[in-house]
């Protein structure tokens, strides 16, 4: 862009051309710049900003949320030794465990989780907009090469020779593919990645609304997945083939037991829930009977749109750490902790 198309953009502010229409202002020249520096310095943060480490020492620190019973049960993971705390993963990556694990993103070389997940965001949402800052810049380039050169006006002629040709939307493409094929490359490649990115962008902030992480998303996906089925056996088994509803309540397991590896751009298998699963729980159920799956679990950790979003901005364990708690409370626990810790101050200032 700097090459091929800020030359354009300066001969659009000149007097060379006084019955011009198409105008690209020049303090797009600077923004372009400034745009630039801001995909460099977002990438910096999202890249070199942790996403959090979980080890026996910080735990107390990270767990903020509660068990599920459905994704998450309380647990000693098998690679780490220690507790497994809610909405965590270990990265086989980084072989770190995460805490609110979202996923490795391969772009930026790192593991995206609690404490970097919102300069992630930022990252994707900078670069969709560069895309689509690009996309239109380099059209307007292309627009005023069109303008400047009367190319919808002039006749064209092929190298065999023969009678001229009029101009026409096949003709144009051709002649700026051959005349301007950088700009024609960087509008093709900005539209169709600023396309994907936007989607990407969607996506998570439809899962950051709704209290997920990429992981979950897609262990929401199996759980779905599982209790259609389970669901459609208990409907076609017969009475007396029928037992007891399903209590996840008291059940000894994560619904998703085999975890998988999520990164930007696939998803690592993962074994489907067995549908023995609806089976059993901590009662002594018949094997041979079919449970009753009942309601599909909700989501404990969606907590409503702006104070799910505030999680993502202001995570729970920065603000353990900014408070000085760091004791594992959940945010309800630390704010009724605060306020004891308030009142006492009181009685002694009052004593």
């Amino acid at each position: 862009m700097i090459k091929y198309g800020y030359p354009l953009i300066d001969e659009t502010n000149t007097n060379h051309y006084p019955n011009r229409n198409v105008h690209i202002p020049s303090y797009h020249k600077n923004l372009g710049y400034i745009v630039f520096a801001l995909c460099y310095y977002t990438f910096y943060l999202s890249s070199f900003t942790s996403a959090g480490n979980l080890t026996a020492e910080t735990v107390p620190t990270y767990s903020n949320y509660s068990y599920d019973n459905v994704l998450y049960v309380s647990r000693i993971c098998k690679t780490t030794k220690f507790v497994k705390v809610p909405r965590s993963k270990y990265d086989r990556t980084t072989e770190r465990q995460i805490p609110r694990f979202d996923h490795f993103c391969v772009w930026i070389n790192n593991a995206v989780g609690e404490e970097n997940y919102r300069f992630f965001g930022l990252f994707i949402g900078v670069h969709m907009g560069m895309l689509g800052y690009g996309f239109w810049a380099s059209l307007m380039c292309i627009r005023w090469v069109c303008e400047r050169d009367s190319l919808w006006s002039s006749k064209y002629y092929s190298v065999s020779g023969g009678e001229p040709i009029d101009a026409s939307w096949k003709v144009v493409l051709k002649y700026l593919g051959y005349h301007e094929l950088p700009l024609c490359g960087l509008v093709i490649l900005a539209g169709a990645m600023g396309f994907v990115m936007a989607g990407f962008v969607a996506f998570h902030l439809y899962i950051a609304a709704r209290g997920m992480t990429t992981n979950e998303f897609f262990k929401w996906r199996d759980v779905k997945a599982w209790h259609a089925r389970a669901k459609k056996r208990y409907e076609n088994a017969k009475p007396e083939e029928r037992g007891p509803k399903f209590d996840i309540s008291k059940a000894e397991y994560e619904m998703v037991g085999v975890e998988r590896d999520v990164g930007c751009v696939s998803v690592g298998s993962s074994e489907a829930l067995n549908d023995d699963a609806d089976a059993k729980d901590d009662d002594e159920v018949d094997e041979n009977l079919v449970q009753d799956p009942g309601p599909l679990p909700k989501n404990i950790y969606d907590r409503g749109i702006w104070e799910n979003l505030g999680e993502v901005i202001w995570p729970r364990s920065l603000r353990e750490k900014k408070e000085g708690q760091g004791g594992g409370q959940s945010g309800e626990n630390a704010a009724s902790s605060t306020k004891k810790k308030k009142t006492k101050k009181k009685k002694k200032k009052l004593s």
